[in-house]
């Protein structure tokens, strides 16, 4: 009879162990539109992941590089959760409408993709707040500079990287009124050939600090480190060890802390979708070590702009005037949230075509 008292004992506190570990396991997908060894935006994805991995035990991942933008991200996702997943990771703006596919066809399954507009019960969106934060980075830029020209590389001119353009203006302007960014554009986020050629047209136009807005900051750090200019980066904190003479400091994604409390979420039961758009305030991005180049000086007055942004400063506070003197945000109006996606001109002291 005791025997069989500590066999039901057993077998009881065996069964009250098991919605613990039930519970803290959890397949996650993430998929990748290019390598997770490019120093930049899917590198900084990649690390959000492993920071979420190690925060909950129990999580086993599931990842996949190169994936286009096409119906095979959608079969590739499909894969995933036959494997098990409840919770993916779509980080590519192209992965979309795909995932979204997937969301509907499995309401079991949550969806976070990167930088959309879509939502539904199991369909969140998520992407950092950039563009303010580029100002400290032109503070940075306009301190550094000896030729007062400074090279922007962009990938495809949208709304949103029209204004990082603009607020990295507006803070190198802050602090050397002479500055002049000049802005070539490759029409493409991926494309080593055209960002090789475009950060050395600009340095050959007298940039002697160029920095970037495309996936991977590697071609563009590399032809300056090279062409002896000085560099900041943008998606990855790491791509600093790129560049060790040329590097001033840079722009980083830190998707960690959000992954990790999305996965807790699914865990828990309780997801809930949102349009989530964070910054520096909040620490879904953050500002690069600085160079050793950076003289003390120059590093506090960058901070000081970051802090200043962190605790609500809006750069794109009127009067702002575009590049052809034309008044554009009025004496006491505010540009910010969607807004940034309606940027179409650049301001003062840019030299480039904006549309």
């Amino acid at each position: 009879m005791r025997r069989l008292r500590l066999l039901v004992l057993a077998c009881l506190l065996l069964l009250a162990g098991t919605p613990a570990i039930a519970e803290s396991a959890l397949t996650v997908g993430a998929i990748y539109v290019g390598s997770v060894n490019d120093y930049g935006y899917n590198r900084a994805m990649k690390d959000g992941l492993n920071v979420m991995r190690a925060a909950i035990p129990g999580i086993t991942l599931l990842e996949a590089e190169n994936v286009p933008e096409t119906a095979e991200a959608e079969r590739v996702m499909e894969g995933m959760i036959q494997q098990g997943a409840r919770l993916i990771f779509a980080t590519s703006f192209g992965h979309q409408q795909f995932a979204f596919n997937l969301a509907k066809k499995h309401p079991d399954v949550v969806f976070e993709h990167a930088g959309g507009w879509m939502q539904a019960p199991n369909f969140g969106n998520f992407f950092a707040a950039t563009q303010v934060a580029w100002y400290p980075m032109g503070v940075a830029a306009g301190k550094m500079t000896k030729t007062n020209t400074l090279g922007f590389v962009a990938g495809v001119p949208i709304g949103y990287i029209i204004g990082d353009v603009n607020a990295f203006a507006l803070g190198a302007r802050s602090v050397n009124p002479q500055a002049q960014i000049r802005v070539v554009v490759t029409g493409s986020w991926s494309d080593k050939a055209k960002e090789a050629a475009a950060a050395g047209a600009l340095i050959d136009q007298g940039a002697d600090v160029v920095t970037m807005h495309v996936d991977s900051p590697v071609t563009v750090l590399q032809t300056a480190e090279t062409r002896g200019a000085y560099s900041i980066g943008f998606n990855s904190i790491e791509a600093r060890r790129l560049a060790p003479n040329g590097w001033l400091t840079g722009l980083g994604f830190a998707w960690g802390p959000f992954m990790t409390a999305t996965a807790k979420s699914v865990i828990a039961g309780n997801f809930k979708p949102a349009m989530v758009r964070e910054g520096l305030g909040e620490g879904m991005v953050v500002v690069a070590p600085f160079g050793s180049a950076v003289p003390a000086d120059v590093q506090t007055l960058v901070s000081a702009a970051a802090d200043r942004i962190a605790k609500g400063y809006n750069p794109f506070t009127g009067p702002i005037t575009d590049s052809t003197g034309t008044l554009r945000i009025k004496d006491g109006e505010a540009w910010g949230g969607d807004k940034m996606g309606n940027f179409d001109w650049y301001v003062a002291g840019v030299v480039g075509k904006a549309k």
